[in-house]
């Protein structure tokens, strides 16, 4: 009987019951809420949706790790996009604006923030469901490819 390494038995847990359409699924997933315009909620969203869809974790997280650097470079563009859908005046992030604001009243700076990332996930909203649709569909070729090339080994038949 052979003996599985404990790399062998990790790349068998991330590929468990992995099918094209659920690694094309975790993805998308992942890139579409790895660019989420409020910080640190997208892991529990992710956790959320891979136990409701039983997609693959480790891969979303992998992803949206991959791409958080997006997450911040998109804030500001989520923000006017979602401000141009509402009619709302353009907010000024400039670092002496918002230390203006700051210093002036702690608490309506934080409101007028606050107000802010409503627009930018409300424009967020507005481009989700398309563009992770198109990455899922783009990302399926792919992933039915790479599993023809390397099929998914059996899972081990005994944990030592």
């Amino acid at each position: 009987m052979r003996r599985f390494s404990f790399l062998e038995k990790f790349k068998g847990f991330l590929k468990q019951g992995a099918t094209p359409k659920a690694l094309a699924a975790s993805s998308a997933v992942g890139l579409v809420l790895g660019v989420f315009p409020v910080l640190g909620v997208t892991t529990l969203m992710m956790g959320a949706i891979s136990v409701r869809w039983r997609l693959n974790l480790p891969l979303m997280l992998a992803v949206s790790y991959l791409i958080y650097p997006l997450q911040i470079v998109l804030l500001v563009p989520f923000v006017r996009l979602g401000e141009w859908l509402t009619g709302v005046a353009p907010a000024n992030f400039s670092l002496d604006a918002m230390t203006d604001a700051f210093a002036k009243n702690f608490t309506a700076a934080l409101i007028d923030l606050g107000a802010s990332n409503l627009v930018a996930v409300l424009g967020w909203c507005l481009l989700a469901l398309p563009i992770g649709a198109l990455i899922y569909v783009g990302l399926m070729p792919v992933f039915r490819l790479a599993m023809r090339k390397y099929p998914t080994p059996p899972p081990p038949s005994h944990i030592s």
